[in-house]
């Protein structure tokens, strides 16, 4: 059965099993499940960074930012971001990141729709990464959020983009 109730509350649960006479009883606490964007953050050499990106969440600024302090603090100069596999997530996220990257008032994407005027989404001064040299793994199914990342990057020849078309 679906399990429902506010963080902390509790369920039990009878578990009838094959070849024992009475139900087993299960008691279940319910607790909020983290889902992290960065899978990894580590040094692959002297001097190389390489960050593994699932997909673009509500933590994913808060996450990058922090790999990247510590990978500074390893000697990082150079860095991989792997976006292969990542479906994409939030636009902003992926904003974020770029912006990291860029030089002030670099344009990193712009969204306009039919009933939607242009709004374009311009770098600031000042990133974490400005001075790191940068490659970005894709692949075909790196979307959405990864794409802008990948084609903010390329479309200001700012790195490296390595791998399959998305």
């Amino acid at each position: 059965r679906r399990l429902r109730g506010p963080k902390g509350s509790e369920v039990t649960v009878d578990v009838v099993r094959r070849n024992v006479e009475n139900p087993v009883a299960f008691s279940i606490t319910r607790d909020n499940i983290p889902l992290y964007s960065v899978d990894v953050a580590y040094m692959i050499r002297e001097g190389m960074g390489f960050i593994r990106l699932n997909k673009f969440s509500a933590t994913t600024e808060q996450e990058f930012a922090d790999a990247i302090a510590r990978l500074k603090e390893q000697g990082m100069k150079k860095m991989i971001i792997d976006l292969r596999e990542n479906g994409g997530g939030y636009m902003n996220a992926a904003v974020f990141l770029a912006d990291q990257f860029l030089n002030g008032d670099e344009m990193i994407v712009y969204t306009q729709g039919k009933a939607r005027p242009k709004q374009e989404f311009h770098s600031t001064a000042g990133g974490l990464c400005t001075g790191i040299d940068l490659v970005i793994l894709i692949d075909e199914n790196s979307a959405s959020a990864s794409e802008i990342l990948a084609g903010a990057i390329q479309d200001n020849d700012r790195g490296t983009i390595v791998g399959r078309r998305s």
